[in-house]
């Protein structure tokens, strides 16, 4: 009996276990569940913009001189005298001498030819004297041989006295001739002197050199006392007038410049009635220089546009005009444009409205979009074009919706968010839509690690 004892002892132990467990459950109460509150993010937002967007592009180019002018020598000689002007670097008027050349030989041959002239003067007249005098001659045989003939007629003299007067009228009339001939050589003769004298009288004005217009000069080959060559060049000069810049841009840039294409009907009807022009001849330009310490610009004027496209790059030239570079030269606020200076070329298109923002708020064709729940949408867009940090947006947002333009990761669609308002991103990107500074928009991307598509160049 004993040894039954502890076995149930371990059974009712056992028993009384499972009971306090069942009845701990039915008299006790559930955990308490605490709500967690959703935490927002916050972030930078601007409310979509519709402003007045000026167009405009950026390419760069070397300065040239529209005219430029190159002495060439077109007699030969010694280099006599040489202007104090003739320098590298010196500007001159239109008309200044600045060179001669020994013109000796030249005033010689012009002599020469001048005599000439003045014999075959005296040999024209001296031959119509004498064709006068033979003329008269002429005529009295011919009266006398009229005369004869009249008398043989009447069988008053013989026919054989009539041949020998005969004869002699033929050799005055031959003798005219001759006279008449040797006048008509004469004048030839003289208006190949004439010639001649004309080619002599430019040669000796071309043994002194002026300035056709007025220039800088950039080069000088020759001194004093050298033996120039014809064809030989001597200096070289730019025109002051006025400074073109060729400057290259990418094809498909320029098309939110010149706007709507013209069919191909117009065009052909314009080619023919030779009133077509590139679309980009009508832009507005302005031609900048920078510096450590200043920026200047110039109004400037397309004046053509390249005929082909450069193979390697693919891009068009277009070439501005700049009047008067010298004339707005300032000393210490504006440099004047010379020759081989680099600066940039903006060409500008007409100014159109439409909605705009932050090309650093897009990522990847999706903008972040504040809904009115404060919740993140993804949302696609299509853009019409990209300029100068700033994106005009054809479909996909409307004005007044709000757009994240600071960074965000991660990005989840229906996160919360707490929008701040950005000014600073604002302003910039009315500045720089509308035509002001081309780098503000850039300036205000730095360190917000946008992973938008980038500044359109």
């Amino acid at each position: 009996m004993k040894s039954w004892i502890p076995r149930i002892a371990l059974i009712a132990f056992i028993i009384l276990g499972v009971a306090s467990i069942m009845f701990a459950s039915k008299i006790g109460t559930p955990p308490e569940q605490v709500e967690v509150e959703e935490f927002a993010t916050k972030v930078k937002t601007i409310k979509v913009p519709k402003v007045k967007v000026q167009t405009r592009i950026t390419g760069y180019g070397p300065v040239e001189a529209a005219r430029v002018w190159s002495a060439v020598a077109e007699v030969a000689g010694q280099v006599t005298w040489l202007a104090p002007e003739l320098k590298d670097g010196v500007i001159v008027a239109q008309g200044t001498e600045l060179l001669r050349i020994d013109d000796s030989s030249y005033r010689l041959a012009l002599a020469q030819i001048e005599a000439q002239l003045r014999t075959s003067d005296v040999k024209e007249r001296t031959t119509r004297a004498s064709l006068k005098v033979k003329q008269r001659e002429h005529k009295l045989l011919q009266e006398e041989w009229d005369r004869q003939k009249a008398l043989v007629a009447k069988g008053s003299i013989s026919r054989s006295g009539l041949e020998g007067v005969e004869r002699q009228a033929i050799n005055g009339e031959a003798g005219v001739l001759s006279l008449q001939n040797s006048i008509d050589i004469t004048i030839a003769e003289r208006e190949v002197l004439e010639i001649q004298r004309r080619q002599a009288q430019l040669e000796l004005e071309n043994t002194v050199l002026t300035a056709p217009f007025d220039l800088r000069i950039t080069r000088v080959d020759i001194n004093l006392l050298q033996y120039i060559n014809r064809g030989q060049t001597l200096f070289s000069g730019d025109g002051t007038e006025a400074v073109e810049i060729e400057a290259r841009f990418p094809i498909g840039q320029l098309r939110p410049l010149v706007g709507k294409r013209a069919s191909e009907g117009e065009i052909k009807s314009l080619l023919q009635t030779r009133r077509w022009k590139p679309g980009a001849e009508g832009l507005k330009a302005k031609v900048r220089l920078h510096s450590s310490d200043n920026r200047v610009h110039w109004d400037a004027q397309v004046a053509r546009v390249s005929g082909s496209i450069d193979p390697v790059t693919q891009t068009l030239g277009i070439v501005v005009r700049v009047t008067d570079p010298y004339g707005q030269a300032g000393a210490g606020q504006r440099p004047p444009l010379v020759r081989n200076m680099y600066v940039d070329v903006e060409l500008q298109g007409r100014a159109h409205p439409a909605l705009v923002i932050p090309a650093s708020a897009l990522h990847e064709g999706k903008l972040y979009i504040v809904n009115d729940e404060s919740r993140l949408e993804l949302r696609a867009i299509q853009s019409r074009y990209q300029q100068h940090g700033f994106v005009a947006i054809a479909k996909g947002v409307q004005e007044g919706d709000q757009v994240v333009t600071s960074d965000l990761i991660p990005a989840v669609a229906g996160m919360l968010l707490k929008p701040i308002e950005d000014k600073r991103t604002l302003g910039r990107l009315k500045q720089a839509a509308s035509g002001g500074s081309g780098n503000s928009m850039k300036d205000a991307g730095k360190g917000q690690g946008a992973k938008g598509t980038g500044v359109s160049q």
